[in-house]
C-alpha cells in the first residue's frame, strides 16, 4: 500500500510538472513574438453590409448577424479607406468556404476560391493577405463573399490594415497557444505510435498506447487546423481545410477506439459497435466527397449530432460498469480506469461546450462562427491526454505488481519454504514433462543421514540449519541442473537433462568435496549423505517417476550398507 502511495504522488509529481513546464514554453514563446504598438488596425465600423440584397446597419462588422449564408448566395461589405499611414499596406481578414472578391474603386485586386468551386472540389477556409498598394487612401474597399455550400457561413470575419509583415507577426502570436499545445499534442502522439508496437508485442498485446498515440495526433493537427496555422506556416489553405475536417472525423472513433479496449463484456462490444459506426460514417463522407455527391464539410453536423449521442451514450456506460464495480469493490476512485474516464468526461464536456457555443454563435445571434474559438476543448485535449498517460502508467505499474504477485504465488506453488528448493509438486511436475519429452535424463536420489538425530538432540533449529546447509551444498555443486529439490523430509532429487548427465561419477565425488570442507569448518554436527542415481536408458519406455524410483531404490541400498557397516557416506563415492 505504501509503493502504490509513492507511485500516485511521484505521477501528481509529473503531472504537476508537465503542466508547469508546458505555462512556461508558452510564456517564453509569446514573448519571443514582439507586436510593434499601433502596427495593425481592426476596421470595425463604418461599413455598408449587403447581404442576399439586404441592406443591414451595425457598428461592429464582426458581430453582424447575416443570417445562415446558402450556396451561391453573397454577402457584400463597402467602405472607403482612410490613410493608415504605412506604405504597401496589406489587408487581411479570413473566409470559411467561399469565394473571394476584393475591389479598389470597383477594379478587382483580388480573387480566390473560383477554381476549387467550378471543379466542383471544398473551397478550403482561408486567411487572406491581399496588397493594397500606396494609393488606397479615398478609395471605396469592397470585398464580397460568396457561399461555395449551403450553411457554409452567418457571420463576417475581422478586417485587419498594416504592413504585411506585422499581420503575419500579429497572427502568430494569436496563434501561440495552438502552436504550443498543438504541436506538443502531436509529436506526443508520433511518439506514442512509434512505440506501440514494442508495447503491443511485449505487453499482453494492448492497444490502449496506439489508441492514446493516435488521439493525441489527432487533436494535436485539429487545434492546430483550427486556428489555420499549417495555412499561416506553410502556405496552403487546402491541406489545413482537409487537415482539420479529418482529425475532426477521426477523434470520437478513435475514443471509441480507445474505450473499446478499456472495457470488457457487454461494454466492450457496445463500444466496439460504436467504434465500427464512426469508421463507417467516416467512410461515407470520404466517398460522398470523392464522388462529388456531397463534400467533406458537409458531413459536420451529422459528426456534432453523432457525437452528442455518443457522448451521453458513453457516459451512461461508463457510469453502469463504474456502480457495477463499486459494488463488487472491483476499483476504487484510485483506479486506472477512473483517471482515464476523469480526462475523457473532461474533455468530452468541455468539448460538447465549445460544440453548442460553436452552432449558437452560426445558427443563433452571437455574430456567426468566426467568433468561435476552441479555448475548451484546448484546455480539455491537454487534461484528456495527460490523463490517458497516467491512467496508462498505473495500468502498467498495477500489472506489473499482479504480474509479480502471480509470480510470487506461483514460486510459493513450488517451491520449499525453508530450503528454496524446488518442492515435491516441482520436481513431479518436472518429471512428467521429462518423460513425455523421451530424452535422455539422469535423476540422482539422495538422503540427508543423521537428520532425526540432530532433531533430536540438538533441537529443531538445528536440524533446520542442517537442511539449509545441504541445500546449499547440492546448489552449489549442480550449478548447472535442470533441477534441485527437496521431495520432503531428508530427502532430495537432482535432475540433469541431455549433456548434463555426462560425468556423473566425478559430479558426485565433487559434492562430496564440497561436503567434507563444509564438515571441517562446522562445529556442531557434520554433513553426509547417501545417494542412488539412474539413467531414462536404464528403464525403457518407462517413466521419470520409474528412473526415479531405480535411482532411489539404489540410495536405500547404499544406506543399509553404511548402517551395516556403521559408516557415514561422506568420502566414498
Amino acid at each position: 500500500m505504501k509503493y502504490q502511495k509513492y507511485i500516485k504522488q511521484a505521477i501528481l509529481v509529473f503531472s504537476l510538472l508537465l503542466i508547469v513546464l508546458f505555462a512556461i514554453l508558452s510564456w517564453i514563446f509569446s514573448k519571443r513574438i514582439v507586436l510593434p504598438l499601433d502596427s495593425v488596425t481592426v476596421l470595425e465600423n463604418n461599413w455598408t453590409i449587403d447581404s442576399k440584397g439586404q441592406l443591414i446597419y451595425s457598428e461592429q462588422v464582426s458581430q453582424t448577424n447575416i443570417g445562415i449564408i446558402n450556396e451561391l448566395e453573397k454577402v457584400t461589405i463597402t467602405r472607403v479607406l482612410e490613410d493608415a499611414g504605412f506604405d504597401n499596406l496589406c489587408l487581411s481578414f479570413s473566409s470559411i468556404h467561399s469565394i473571394v472578391h476584393v475591389y479598389l474603386d470597383n477594379n478587382l485586386i483580388y480573387s480566390y476560391g473560383q477554381k476549387y468551386y467550378d471543379a466542383q472540389q471544398i473551397v478550403p477556409k482561408k486567411n487572406h493577405y491581399i496588397s493594397l498598394g500606396n494609393t488606397y487612401a479615398g478609395k471605396l474597399l469592397t470585398i464580397e463573399l460568396i457561399s461555395s455550400r449551403n450553411g457554409a457561413f452567418s457571420g463576417l470575419p475581422k478586417i485587419y490594415i498594416g504592413t504585411r509583415d506585422d499581420i503575419l507577426t500579429q497572427d502568430l502570436h494569436n496563434g501561440a497557444i495552438a502552436i504550443i499545445v498543438g504541436g506538443f499534442l502531436f509529436v506526443f502522439g508520433i511518439l506514442l505510435v512509434i512505440l506501440s508496437p514494442y508495447l503491443f508485442f511485449y505487453h499482453n498485446n494492448d492497444l490502449r498506447i496506439f489508441f492514446s498515440g493516435l488521439i493525441s495526433m489527432m487533436l494535436g493537427i485539429y487545434i492546430m487546423a483550427f486556428y489555420r496555422i499549417f495555412d499561416l506556416l506553410l502556405d496552403n489553405s487546402l491541406l489545413n481545410t482537409i487537415l482539420e475536417y479529418t482529425a475532426l472525423y477521426c477523434i470520437p472513433t478513435l475514443i471509441m477506439g480507445y474505450l473499446m479496449c478499456v472495457y470488457t463484456g457487454i461494454v466492450k462490444k457496445l463500444f466496439a459497435s460504436l467504434f465500427v459506426l464512426d469508421i463507417i460514417l467516416f467512410m461515407i463522407s470520404i466517398g460522398t466527397h470523392l464522388s462529388h455527391y456531397a463534400r467533406f464539410s458537409d458531413f459536420t453536423a451529422v459528426l456534432h449530432t453523432v457525437s452528442v449521442i455518443e457522448f451521453i451514450i458513453s457516459v451512461i456506460l461508463i457510469f453502469r460498469d463504474y456502480t457495477n464495480n463499486k459494488k463488487n469493490n472491483i476499483r476504487n476512485i484510485y483506479s486506472t480506469d477512473n483517471i482515464f474516464v476523469f480526462g475523457l468526461l473532461a474533455f468530452m464536456t468541455l468539448s460538447i461546450v465549445d460544440m453548442l457555443r460553436y452552432n449558437l454563435y452560426k445558427y443563433g445571434a452571437g455574430g456567426g462562427e468566426t467568433n468561435a474559438t476552441l479555448v475548451g476543448a484546448t484546455i480539455g485535449a491537454l487534461i484528456f491526454v495527460i490523463c490517458l498517460m497516467i491512467s496508462y502508467l498505473y495500468y502498467n505499474i498495477f500489472s506489473a505488481n499482479i504480474a509479480s504477485m502471480q509470480s510470487k504465488i506461483i514460486d510459493l506453488a513450488y517451491t520449499d519454504s525453508l530450503t528454496g528448493l524446488s518442492n515435491r509438486a516441482r520436481c513431479e511436475q518436472l518429471m512428467q514433462m521429462i518423460s513425455e519429452e523421451h530424452g535422455l535424463y539422469a535423476i540422482i536420489s539422495l538422503d540427508l543421514n543423521k537428520l532425526k538425530f540432530v532433531n533430536d538432540t540438538l533441537g529443531h533449529h538445528e536440524g533446520d540449519r542442517l537442511l539449509t546447509g545441504f541445500a546449499t551444498i547440492l546448489s552449489d555443486c549442480f550449478w548447472d541442473a535442470n533441477l534441485v529439490g527437496r521431495m520432503g523430509g531428508d530427502e532430495f532429487i537432482v535432475i540433469l537433462l541431455e549433456d548434463r548427465t555426462l560425468n556423473l561419477t566425478k559430479r558426485i565425488h565433487e559434492l562430496y568435496t564440497i561436503i567434507s570442507d563444509w564438515n571441517h569448518k562446522e562445529q556442531v554436527f557434520q554433513y553426509s549423505a547417501s545417494y542412488g542415481y539412474a539413467y531414462s536408458y536404464e528403464v525403457p519406455n518407462g517413466s521419470a517417476s520409474e528412473v526415479y524410483m531405480l535411482a532411489d531404490s539404489r540410495m536405500y541400498e547404499m544406506k543399509k550398507e553404511h548402517r551395516e557397516s556403521g559408516q557415514e557416506v561422506t568420502q566414498n563415492a
